[in-house]
């Protein structure tokens, strides 16, 4: 009896304080408005800056942005989160909306602190005390990573709350299996969903945007179809642009420090996804697509957005995999001959004729000079510039750099090699100044260079798309809308930008498959680096004629006497007659 009395007790408590919830937070002038909570909230919910393919606000629910439960008052916490959906007039006036919960929650690792989030009982609280209008205007709720207590939480209001709002649900397993309901390059996505999803599946899958825009691109300088002027890629410009402010290029161990390499893996396929909204921030510096409010690029958090270790580990990462290295295996016999020696010293004169883009006796390509003039020799003479805070000179950098602009057939080679593009790379260093000054190159021509293009259109970089590895440069056009198309025959049809394949598989880099390839034209090395999976039966040619049962195959009788099986088969799988039916017996 007072059991039920206690439970009764409870539920008129329960009621009571779900009656007194709201979901307008206090003034901003009030004593009561608390920042703490609304800086919270701004994590939890916020709006993606671009709208879904129907044309609806989308809204992104983060879990792993909830704080302990220990810590916050979730009751108080819930009008400024409701408070960040749309308000009434916006509702009245036909707004609809759609929300993006993602539901993995907080990364898992050994450093990371298990945060207890809010009960199931709070979303109940927080769906009653909704607007009619905000639950009717609500069209879509796409739960991405789901849960368990996501499952149980769903199908309680299915049955119990509301068995309409059921129907508005779309459950998601992976971002892959989300980019057939919306184009998920358009979403602000936390760096915690991605690796969540890197944990369930090794990529991304995207079925509408394809190909290569900025890693291993076949022209690593996309360039402008009206005016033919080349122009930097967008990786580049940004995470440049990012070092080099204030705050962040006397970071100490710049370009040194590795960054988690599995963030690191997903940045680079964002960008050759052409992923919209990439926010770089640290301290006070921010960069990120031009178009993004400024109200919701404040509200990032640093957990949320990445770091200047991250675009040092970018730029590295894109010189690694140009298809075409700075500098190629034809010219190691060059550079032996004359820096082979400890006492040669690199002149201005041979940095001059190495460089120089009329130089007819430079053995590097057009395409490495206008790289090396553009970019690489005046990002790193700006970081040694700041020696004395990042503890990083020219001799530190081109030791850093040095392997990540050879890729020949013989690793051997290559990092002896390493020895020669160093000094080269911190002579050129030293005298970046003076060179630049012989080579006619505006002091502000590196500026211009980062800052986004004049066309919008320029902005993103263009598709390019592997369909045959023998197609020329000459048969690629670009469109408008900044994709990079293949022109095939005359009795073909071009390849629609409009339906483009997903990724195609990254350029072998392995110097044993170029070697292999340079040997043998005609050998697939694909299928020799995969490894066959072991037959269930043996045959002729891979069984022995005699062989002794392994451990896996042995069967013991009633008495716990082990009975060794002559017929044992070399396989991981069970022979016939000694699988699961035959230890039933």
């Amino acid at each position: 009896m007072r059991s039920a009395l206690a439970a009764a007790a409870q539920r008129r408590a329960t009621r009571a304080r779900s009656s007194s919830l709201s979901t307008v937070p206090p003034a901003e002038t009030s004593s009561d408005y608390l920042p703490e909570l609304a800086a919270i909230a701004a994590s939890i919910l916020y709006k993606s800056p671009s709208t879904s393919k129907a044309g609806r606000a989308v809204y992104i629910l983060n879990s792993a942005a909830f704080p302990d439960a220990f810590e916050v008052d979730y009751d108080s916490l819930l009008s400024y989160v409701l408070a960040r959906l749309p308000g009434e007039e916006e509702l009245i006036a036909g707004a609809e909306y759609e929300v993006v919960f993602f539901a993995g929650g907080q990364p898992e690792g050994a450093t990371m602190e298990r945060r207890q989030g809010p009960g199931m009982g709070w979303y109940l609280q927080a769906y009653h005390v909704l607007s009619r209008a905000t639950r009717k205007k609500l069209q879509r709720l796409y739960i991405v990573h789901p849960r368990t207590w996501v499952r149980v939480l769903v199908g309680v209001f299915g049955t119990i709350v509301s068995p309409k709002f059921r129907r508005k649900i779309v459950h998601v397993s992976t971002l892959s299996q989300l980019t057939v309901q919306m184009p998920i390059e358009r979403l602000l996505i936390p760096p915690s969903t991605y690796l969540h999803d890197r944990r369930i599946t090794p990529d991304i899958d995207v079925p509408y945007a394809g190909g290569r825009r900025a890693f291993g691109a076949r022209h690593p300088l996309p360039k402008n179809i009206d005016t033919g002027q080349t122009r930097l890629p967008r990786v580049l410009r940004e995470t440049t642009s990012f070092i080099l402010m204030p705050q962040n290029v006397c970071t100490e161990g710049l370009f040194r420090i590795p960054p988690q390499s599995v963030l690191a893996g997903v940045l680079r396929e964002a960008y050759d996804r052409g992923q919209q909204y990439i926010v770089w921030k640290e301290r006070s510096a921010t960069v990120v697509q031009p178009g993004m409010p400024q109200d919701l690029l404040g509200e990032v958090r640093l957990e949320d957005a990445y770091g200047v270790h991250l675009a040092a580990s970018l730029i590295k990462t894109w010189y690694r995999d140009l298809r075409q290295p700075i500098f190629p295996e034809s010219c190691y016999a060059r550079f032996r001959e004359k820096y082979g020696s400890a006492e040669t010293d690199v002149t201005p004169e041979d940095l001059v004729d190495l460089i120089m883009p009329a130089s007819p006796t430079s053995p590097l390509t057009i395409t490495s000079r206008e790289i090396l003039t553009r970019h690489l020799l005046p990002l790193l003479s700006a970081v040694a510039e700041h020696e004395r805070q990042n503890k990083m000179n020219a001799e530190n950098l081109s030791i850093l750099f040095s392997m990540c602009l050879l890729c020949g057939s013989d690793q051997l080679e290559d990092a002896k090699m390493s020895t020669l593009v160093r000094k080269i790379l911190q002579a050129a260093l030293d005298l970046w100044p003076q060179l630049r000054e012989g080579l006619g190159i505006d002091p502000m021509a590196f500026e211009i260079d980062l800052l986004p293009p004049a066309d919008p259109h320029d902005y993103e970089d263009p598709v390019e798309h592997d369909v045959h590895q023998t197609t020329s440069g000459d048969d690629l056009i670009e469109t408008k809308q900044g994709h990079r198309i293949i022109m095939a025959d005359v009795d073909s049809e071009p390849i629609s930008p409009e339906r483009v394949p997903t990724l195609p598989p990254r350029p072998v880099r392995s110097r044993a498959a170029s070697l292999g390839k340079q040997l043998l034209p005609n050998l697939d090395v694909g299928s020799i680096l995969k490894r066959k999976p072991a037959s269930a039966t043996p045959t002729a040619d891979s069984a022995p004629a005699e062989l002794d049962p392994p451990r896996y195959s042995t069967v013991f009788d009633g008495e716990g006497r082990s009975i060794h099986v002559a017929d044992s088969p070399s396989s991981y799988a069970p022979a016939d007659g000694f699988g699961p039916a035959r230890r039933g017996e």
